[in-house]
């Protein structure tokens, strides 16, 4: 059974999709400020934290929202409604003038009265795209005319041939990812943050995104709940399931795909496992 509500979209999807777009706004006005980089990270990261955070504060009160700047926090076991916030997903690019791969991502796990948990609403906001990607379609949020600076358009060029695209983290690819390439006769392409890498999935300029390099509940909590309630796979890399709102708070890995391709990537990578 899913965790998905089976119709419409509820109040806590919208609230989901405001929050990215807020975050997203605010974060292409702040990026055209010229700041040093290694100021803006942090500033823009604090700021699109107190977006989320404090409207949520005044939305959902009896919520509890969980990201990175809490890790240790334990009220989200015995809660039945937690919000897993990743504010800023690539913090580098989004210092890189002119970098389009990087997100505002937001997700509500809830515990259902029928012992059904998982992720009930999910939203990707990326600015490039100039919209929010939602489980059930592309919501635009940012109209062209109110977009600050140059508009960066697609994540990656068009496609060339009919190669599988295989995006991976920029800065931590897997060890295996050039051998995996020439062993399904695949393109790779590098992308810095992991909202990114899943958008291009979702819009269809990769087929495939594998990470190796670990990642954390709020970092991935708005990709598989987006990704699975598009209808495609989202799992570990040995396609195990991945579980919200539990101890650990930290996956080895991820893999995002279209469905009909998740077999193939999964016996693949076995070998490296």
């Amino acid at each position: 059974m899913s965790p998905f509500p089976e119709h419409g979209r509820t109040n806590d999807q919208r609230s989901a999709e405001d929050l990215a777009a807020q975050a997203g706004r605010m974060l292409t006005n702040l990026r055209v400020s010229k700041m040093d980089p290694e100021e803006l990270g942090p500033l823009a990261e604090a700021e699109a934290r107190a977006v989320m955070v404090d409207r949520l504060a005044v939305a959902r009160p009896g919520d509890v929202v969980f990201g990175e700047w809490c890790p240790d926090d334990r009220a989200r076991l015995d809660a039945d409604r937690v919000w897993f916030v990743d504010p800023l997903d690539g913090v580098r690019s989004y210092v890189t003038e002119g970098r389009p791969d990087w997100a505002a991502q937001v997700a509500l796990w809830e515990k259902g009265p029928d012992g059904v948990s998982g992720i009930t609403a999910c939203a990707i906001a990326m600015p490039a795209y100039g919209r929010v990607l939602t489980g059930r379609g592309a919501t635009t949020y940012q109209p062209i005319s109110i977009i600050r600076g140059p508009r960066p358009g697609p994540l990656v060029p068009p496609r060339e041939d009919d190669r599988l695209r295989i995006a991976v983290s920029e800065a931590g690819p897997p060890e295996f990812a050039e051998e995996l390439a020439q062993q399904l006769d695949a393109s790779l392409v590098r992308l810095g943050s992991g909202g990114g890498k899943t958008a291009t999935v979702l819009e269809d300029e990769c087929d495939v995104y594998i990470h190796t390099s670990g990642h954390h509940q709020w970092d991935s909590a708005a990709t598989v709940g987006v990704v699975q309630q598009r209808g495609l796979h989202a799992s570990a890399l040995d396609g195990s399931e991945l579980r919200y709102n539990t101890e650990a708070i930290e996956f080895p890995d991820l893999l995002v795909c279209k469905p009909e391709l998740a077999d193939t990537i999964i016996s693949a990578v076995a070998q490296y496992l």
